[in-house]
């Protein structure tokens, strides 16, 4: 009989430690970049988190794995403690280090396709040390969002919807 419990315990243990959410989704929403250096490039990714669960979600922390176009490029880590509401969102800021030498191979081909694809797997820890929350997002980002737009400057003081001038 005690043969029995010790495996029984572990399975229950491990079941309980990567749960998965059906009510927590994570997205990507938007990307600064902070600083380079040779090997590594030191962004903000801004994620938004879903829950669509009618109870409200507490996490002490996080741990976050950013793929581009099917390549691992880095992974950030949180340790701020948020609350998602009940059937709300929230964003979250989580710093990421990318490896440049992970996405030097790919630059042209993203460059070339003018959209990056992404998928985020992402860990989320409650209170205890069991309590783990898993979630991945997945979607594509168009780079012409991150382009200035182009086109004539309009200065401060032109009113755009003054009427047009009399020409005699």
């Amino acid at each position: 009989m005690k043969s029995l419990f010790i495996p029984l315990a572990c399975a229950l243990l491990a079941c309980g430690c990567g749960r998965q959410s059906p009510g927590l989704s994570v997205n990507l929403v938007s990307v600064h970049f902070k600083q380079a250096t040779a090997f590594e490039t030191t962004a903000t990714f801004t994620l938004r988190l879903n829950n669509e669960t009618p109870k409200a979600m507490q996490f002490t922390g996080g741990a976050h794995k950013i793929y581009l176009n099917g390549l691992y490029v880095g992974s950030g880590l949180s340790s701020d403690s948020i609350e998602v509401p009940r059937l709300s969102t929230l964003t979250n800021g989580v710093t990421v280090h990318l490896s440049n030498l992970a996405l030097a191979t790919r630059i042209k081909s993203v460059i070339d396709a003018k959209a990056i694809d992404y998928r985020i797997l992402s860990v989320f820890y409650g209170k205890s040390w069991l309590d783990r929350t898993r979630c991945q997002g997945e979607g594509r980002l168009d780079l012409n969002d991150f382009m200035p737009a182009t086109g004539p400057e309009q200065s401060p003081a032109t009113n755009s919807f003054a009427p047009p001038a009399k020409q005699d």
